[in-house]
């Protein structure tokens, strides 16, 4: 049984991106890596082939400002999975990174789902890091567990919206989540750790993809301090480097922040959450169990 990953990139290092980081981490697991790489010419193409293993495969590709607000993230998503020829598929996008003391019993999880036949995918927990890597995002606003890992043989796998999740097609064209095993490897999310600089950056590049709807340039001062958490566990061994030296290690909550109407509703949902012990994040997968 074959795993491969892919992912896509486009000005991943003038955008202050881990994408090698992202890459190195993923090949702890995966037999194959396929990338979509597109047209900008910032040197991460030359930095992907200088990692100089057979298992990567780069796609070059066009990016079209015309597709539907953020919908070219699910298209370049889907040319590298296209691409991929392993029985199951990882997604990891270039601000994410697997922890390499979670490979093995995952391939091990993996090898069992995929003897079982009715699972569609493994269900993969995250940590969302914010402003800084010792600080974790929490709450129902950020998604807790994606069904990333896939099966593909067998199965007909698209990416809708921006990349987030992936779901089959079921029949003619009916779109269903895929029947996912719940795994403790958890997805490490850098996006929102990245330096200011590189953030705002990735502002101005990016605002013709999503038509209009155009993110803050001050994204760290506008978070509800009371959904940051420290984190008191480890990195990835190969993103080392990369925090020491790439990662936003300035940002502070604001003591003096005041809540949204949606942080209002946020709050609400996490003091329910407490009290009837239940989890209101969104997912996009179906719980599945393993037959013993």
């Amino acid at each position: 049984m074959k795993i491969s990953a892919c992912a896509f990139i486009n000005n991943g290092g003038s955008l202050g991106y881990p994408i090698i980081e992202s890459i190195r981490s993923a090949l702890h697991l995966v037999d194959e890596y396929v990338i979509a790489v597109g047209p900008e010419p910032d040197g991460t193409r030359e930095r992907i082939e200088a990692i100089d293993d057979p298992r990567i495969r780069i796609i070059d590709s066009t990016w079209s400002p015309d597709a539907p607000k953020g919908f070219v993230y699910s298209q370049q998503t889907m040319i590298a999975l296209y691409n991929c020829t392993g029985e199951w598929a990882l997604s990891l996008q270039g601000d994410e990174a697997i922890h390499e003391a979670d490979c093995d019993e995952l391939r091990e999880l993996v090898i069992r789902a995929h003897a079982d036949g009715g699972a569609d995918g493994i269900s993969m927990p995250y940590h969302h890091f914010y402003g800084r890597p010792n600080l974790v995002a929490t709450g129902p606003r950020w998604y807790r567990r994606e069904a990333r890992l896939v099966r593909m043989s067998g199965r007909r796998v698209v990416v809708p919206s921006d990349a987030q999740f992936l779901a089959n097609i079921s029949g003619r064209r009916r779109l269903v989540y895929p029947k996912a095993v719940r795994s403790n490897a958890r997805i490490y999310h850098y996006g929102w750790t990245r330096s200011l600089e590189s953030h705002v950056r990735k502002v101005d590049r990016t605002a013709r993809f999503w038509q209009g709807s155009v993110p803050t340039q001050c994204p760290y001062e506008s978070i509800d301090p009371a959904i940051l958490r420290p984190f008191t566990g480890t990195h990835p061994a190969e993103m080392t480097e990369w925090l020491e030296n790439s990662a936003n290690w300035d940002f502070e909550p604001d003591p003096n922040f005041k809540p949204t109407l949606k942080d209002r509703r946020h709050q609400l949902k996490r003091v329910i959450e407490r009290l009837v012990r239940a989890d209101f994040s969104t997912t996009h997968y179906r719980e599945f169990r393993l037959s013993d």
